[in-house]
């Protein structure tokens, strides 16, 4: 009886532990999310005067930035400080926020605002189903993310060469194959951040660091579900 009290103590406290790290999380991201957003908010006037961010060459830069940084950071976590894991956090954060505003300042703010909230739902659904599935999402996520670099690929090609950019029918068609893939992506990221919990539970410090790092992936999950929504539903 008192081995079984003890089991269940166990596990009660990990619960608690899943959950504070989750929630420690979703903190990171969402204050990270309030500087993209006042970013782009500020930044939307200059950028639009001066069109660097609608460059073709500053999207290649964008897209090659991105893998770049996660892949530095992620190898020297390990020895980062807390505070250069936030620094890169809402320093990427700010590095999406100037790129939202070359997109976003097409689009009136009923708008904007109409499909932040789609986003938002889809996005705390397939958290919630990532966190509660016992499926392994691993199956699925390599051909999500083979379908999303075909998409990251066929945006290049329509900035380098505007002849080529998808219209009508096939366009929808892309942005929906977009959108099931980072929607696959969201909810595997959720499930990895268990595991990651699972097998890093015990150090705290690391465990904030982590924290603050996936709360960046998970953020750039979020920001590119917003951009194909808008894509798909901003067209009024």
């Amino acid at each position: 009886m008192n081995d079984f009290n003890s089991s269940v103590g166990v596990g009660a406290q990990t619960d608690v532990g899943l959950k504070s790290f989750m929630l420690g999380t979703y903190r990171y991201m969402a204050l990270a999310m309030l500087v993209t957003a006042a970013v782009a908010y500020i930044s939307a006037p200059y950028v639009a005067q001066s069109g660097i961010f609608r460059s073709p060459f500053a999207l290649l830069g964008f897209v090659i930035a991105i893998p770049v940084l996660f892949g530095a950071v992620g190898a020297k976590l390990q020895s980062m400080s807390k505070g250069g894991v936030l620094a890169f956090l809402f320093g990427f954060a700010a590095f999406l926020g100037l790129f939202m505003s070359a997109i976003t300042i097409a689009f009136p703010g009923v708008v904007l605002a109409k499909v932040f909230f789609m986003t938002v739902a889809m996005f705390g659904a397939l958290s919630l189903f990532g966190y509660t599935t016992q499926r392994n999402l691993g199956t699925f996520v390599k051909y999500a993310a083979a379908a999303f670099i075909g998409y990251v690929a066929i945006s290049l090609l329509g900035a380098f060469f505007p002849s080529l950019r998808p219209t009508g029918p096939l366009d929808v068609i892309i942005n929906i194959v977009a959108l099931a893939a980072i929607a696959i992506i969201t909810a595997w990221e959720t499930q990895m951040l268990k595991r990651i919990y699972y097998g890093s539970s015990g150090d705290a410090v690391m465990m904030d660091k982590l924290s603050a790092y996936g709360a960046a992936s998970l953020l750039l999950a979020f920001v590119n579900m917003f951009q194909i929504l808008l894509s798909l539903f901003g067209r009024e």
